[in-house]
This record gives structure tokens, C-alpha cells and sequence, in this order.
């Protein structure tokens, strides 16, 4: 509890109770403009009464509604993470998305996926406060440090909070296409399932909080979810191993979002395999990330596209 004009103010870990509360925050950010998406084509609405649950998602995430949120927030808290809500009087005015994860160092580590502050209560220390408790329960796990990716603008508000940068990564998209003649499949979610795997190669986001809205984050039995599946296995060509997930991007069908880890070094040979997978599963393009000094050192190599440079900023514990 904090004193002064904040006295009511409680951080806690959320619960499912919670979910109206979150769904307000979140939606709060919209400022009442809703969008309907019917026929691919975005027209302003007067509010969300109207509009399908696949096309609240499409204004903001699992977040726009009470069905969806409940179901997000439900599997978040059986796989083992954590929301932190800021309360005040009652009221859920922020909320916090605390991942947990291992890497391939055989840490176990931290990220903040969401922080959001009810546009009513913002510029109050609302955000801080909760990002400061977020820490405090990550070194009470034992993570081995906390990590976030921030938006443009923020940078400095987080590195005022301790934090420090980490990577410099790369957005890109490619062409799928078969580029390699011969490689081996083996389509298996189970590699996942232990506490060490190799190394982020590409696609990173960070792999904690990746693989966990992967599998779980948007998996509602609503038809626009469930009409591409998910490719999870491993990769074998010409001796090289890779363990890949293929996600269809849900705002363009014929494109994958593709997450690998390897033993090795990202080389251009792993590319050249995934985008010929991509093609195998029927996607057109494909869009991942790259370690900003892997990009440069392939980018010749390969048919990559920029879209946009990201930072992940880290805090050791």
C-alpha cells in the first residue's frame, strides 16, 4: 500500500476475479473507437456490442473482451506466470504480465510481457509501481534477471527503473519458397515441454513469453484460430539440427511466424531450411527476428526484408 494521494492503492498478484477489471484497463486505451473488420475491410463502430469476439481481438488482444480475457488469463495462471494488478478503491487501474522461463544457459529467467495503466490514472508512478513489484517476485522465483522489450519513448523510463540494454534485433520478413532439396521433418511439441533447450537462434522475442503465447495465448476455440495449425518439431539437412515452431500470422493467412533454436550459431543454411518448410506448409512469406549483428552478417546472403529495429532491455537480479 503507498501513502499520500495513493493511499489506496494495492499491487497484487491478479486472479481470475480480476478479468472485468483487466478487460476495462486494456480497453480503456481505445478511448471508445471500435473497429469492425468485416470483409477485410476496417470501418469505424460505435462501440463493441456489434462486433464478432475475432474482431475485438482484432482491436487490441485477448484484453477486448470478458470470454477471451478469462480464458487468457485462466491458461496464464496454469502454466505458471503471473499478472500483478495495481487496485485502487477497489478498481483495477493497471495490470502487469510477469513471464517465467528457461534459456539455454540454464537460467531461469523473467520478462514483462504487458504493462498497461487505465488511460484515467496514468503519469501517476502506477506503472513504475508495478514493474518495481514485478521485480520483486522474479528474484523471489529466482530468476537470474528480468527482462522487457519497450516501445519507443520508453527506453529511458525503464533504464530510470534499472534496467540496461541487452540485444538489438532485426524484424524481417522473406519469401518462402523451395530453396532446399532434401530435408527431414519430424513434427513433435514435446521438445518444449523441458526445462533446457538450445539456443534462441531466430525469432526473438524472448522465448519464455514466445513460446508460451504460442501455445496458449491465442488458442480459442474460435474459427479464425483454429483454421491453420501450428508446426512444432525438428529439422534435419546436411547434418544441421534445428528445432522450429511455425505460427500462422493472424492478420495475413499466408504468412508464418517462424521461432528457431539451434546447437549452433545462426547460419545462413538454417534460413534457407525454414523458408523451404514454409513453403512445404503452404505459407507464402514468412516473419521472424534476428540478433541485429546476425542480420547484418546474412542479410547479403539471404532475401530478407527489413520491417523494423527492436531493443530488449534487461535487469540482473
Amino acid at each position: 500500500m503507498v501513502g499520500g494521494h495513493m493511499s489506496e492503492l494495492v499491487i497484487r498478484r491478479g486472479e481470475l476475479k480480476d478479468v472485468a477489471g483487466i478487460v476495462d484497463v486494456h480497453c480503456s486505451e481505445l478511448d471508445g473507437t471500435w473497429y469492425s473488420f468485416k470483409g477485410g475491410v476496417r470501418e469505424e463502430v460505435e462501440g463493441p456490442t456489434s462486433l464478432s469476439l475475432y474482431e475485438r481481438w482484432l482491436n487490441g488482444g485477448s484484453w477486448m473482451s470478458p470470454e477471451l480475457c478469462a480464458v487468457y488469463i485462466n491458461n496464464l495462471l496454469l502454466e505458471g506466470h503471473i499478472p500483478l494488478v495495481a487496485e485502487q478503491n477497489g478498481l483495477i487501474v493497471g495490470e502487469l504480465e510477469l513471464f517465467f522461463g528457461w534459456e539455454s544457459d540454464g537460467n531461469l529467467y523473467a520478462h514483462i510481457g504487458v504493462v498497461q495503466v487505465h488511460k484515467d490514472h496514468q503519469r501517476k508512478g502506477i506503472g513504475a509501481l508495478l514493474i518495481k513489484e514485478a521485480i520483486n517476485y522474479a528474484r523471489k522465483r529466482g530468476a537470474y534477471y528480468l527482462t522487457v522489450r519497450p516501445r519507443e519513448g520508453l527506453k529511458d523510463y525503464y533504464k530510470n527503473l534499472g534496467f540496461g540494454e541487452w540485444l538489438k534485433t532485426v524484424v524481417f520478413t522473406a519469401e518462402a519458397s523451395p530453396y532446399v532439396a532434401r530435408i527431414t521433418w519430424e513434427e513433435d511439441n514435446t521438445y518444449f515441454n523441458k526445462k533446457k533447450f538450445s539456443r534462441f537462434i531466430m525469432g526473438q522475442e524472448q522465448s519464455s513469453a514466445q513460446i508460451w503465447q504460442i501455445f496458449h495465448r491465442n488458442q480459442f476455440a474460435l474459427p479464425e484460430f483454429t483454421r491453420e495449425p501450428i508446426h512444432t518439431g525438428r529439422a534435419s539437412t546436411d547434418g544441421q539440427e534445428i528445432l522450429a515452431i511455425f505460427y500462422p500470422h493472424v492478420y495475413c493467412g499466408d504468412m508464418a511466424n517462424v521461432y528457431a533454436w539451434s546447437d549452433t550459431d545462426i547460419r545462413a543454411e538454417h534460413i534457407w531450411t525454414l523458408l523451404t518448410l514454409a513453403y512445404h506448409f503452404g505459407y507464402a512469406r514468412v516473419r521472424s527476428l534476428l540478433i541485429e549483428e546476425h542480420f547484418e552478417r546474412l542479410k547479403s546472403k539471404l532475401p530478407l526484408e527489413e520491417m523494423e529495429r527492436q531493443e530488449i532491455f534487461r535487469i540482473e537480479l
